[in-house]
């Protein structure tokens, strides 16, 4: 990790631990609203809190899910041969890895197990979109038309803006799905979004979270600005070997060109971060704050009274389960280095 060369993601370790362990990595969990929709569905604040300490369990299972596949799959194309098991390739020559589950499904299951396999993976598809449109038309309906443009709005036209916006955000997903056929797998796609939209978001939560003196203007420029720095170094850099101004460069004159998309990604997510950052604290030190500590208890961390865990089982407690997670990501982390 000692240089971007030096690896095949062509990342050094400076755009791995910034830019994919503290903005996208923090910036998913604590700003992704398709996962903070459970939290707030939870009976208390404790189970609240233990919320994304259950998910992180499977979630650290998910490189199974992606790796393993693809190494399975060059096993048997590398000693089955041809005949028995083949990758399609894509225009550039190379292996596309992205149809590995459903030919290893074809391939290893009989024709009604494979129809079960088949299902399974059109169902977890549409729980995943079902959730992704929910949260959508929530924080439109609600957090948007509802508390700005007409707050006075009977239950019949929320729902009717709510049916409207589900019809519009699958539109844009259709939409997303050419646009995200530029690009070499759909992590790439994924990072980039989360660049532009997360880690400023995740600057913003962290100074509301913690810094009383945060303001609503400092906030809402902090954001602005945070997307802008992510478009203007989007538009000034390209990943190697890109054919298209949808992975950069659009803005005439490429000012660096990474090794890899990934690292485009992630130094993105960083000059986003640190902008919002950093304009979100000055606005907010020239302008009036707006809110009382009253108002305050509850949303800022120093304001809040702690809940008290004496009742609560020792193996129940959100820092008992906190330390068990990271136990476990060290020990994988280890194990797979």
């Amino acid at each position: 990790m000692g240089s971007a060369t030096s690896n095949p993601m062509g990342v050094e370790w400076l755009a791995m631990l910034m830019g994919l362990g503290f903005v996208l990595s923090f910036g998913y969990w604590c700003t992704d609203f398709l996962v903070m929709q459970r939290a707030m569905a939870a009976e208390s604040m404790m189970a609240a809190r233990r919320t994304p300490l259950v998910a992180a369990v499977p979630k650290m299972l998910f490189p199974f899910l992606v790796i393993l596949p693809g190494m399975i799959a060059i096993a048997l194309t590398q000693h089955h041969g041809a005949s028995t098991f083949s990758l399609p390739a894509k225009p550039d020559g190379s292996l596309n890895y992205d149809l590995v589950i459903p030919l290893m499904l074809r391939h290893y299951f009989p024709s009604g197990i494979l129809g079960l396999g088949l299902t399974a993976l059109m169902a977890s598809f549409m729980s995943g979109m079902a959730g992704n449109v929910t949260a959508f038309n929530t924080v439109w309906t609600y957090d948007i038309y509802q508390a700005y443009l007409r707050p006075k709005a009977s239950d019949a036209a929320l729902l009717w803006m709510g049916r409207a916006a589900t019809v519009v955000g699958i539109t844009i997903s259709v939409g997303a799905a050419y646009f995200a056929a530029h690009f070499n797998n759909i992590m790439d796609l994924l990072q980039l979004v989360f660049a532009f939209v997360n880690a400023p978001l995740f600057a913003t939560f962290l100074l509301g979270m913690f810094w009383r003196r945060a303001t609503g203007h400092g906030a809402f420029w902090g954001l602005i600005s945070g997307i802008l720095a992510a478009a203007v170094h989007h538009g000034l850099t390209q990943p190697h070997g890109a054919t298209t101004l949808v992975k950069g460069g659009w803005l005439g004159h490429v000012w660096r060109t990474y090794p890899s998309e990934m690292a485009q990604n992630f130094w993105t997510a960083i000059f986003a971060w640190a902008v919002c950052f950093l304009v979100t604290i000055l606005i907010s030190l020239v302008t009036r704050q707006q809110k009382s500590d009253t108002e305050l208890t509850g949303l800022v961390s120093s304001l809040t009274p702690r809940a008290s865990e004496e009742h609560v089982v020792w193996y129940q407690r959100p820092a008992t389960m906190g330390v068990l997670v990271l136990v476990l990501a060290l020990i994988l982390n280890v194990i797979f280095w």
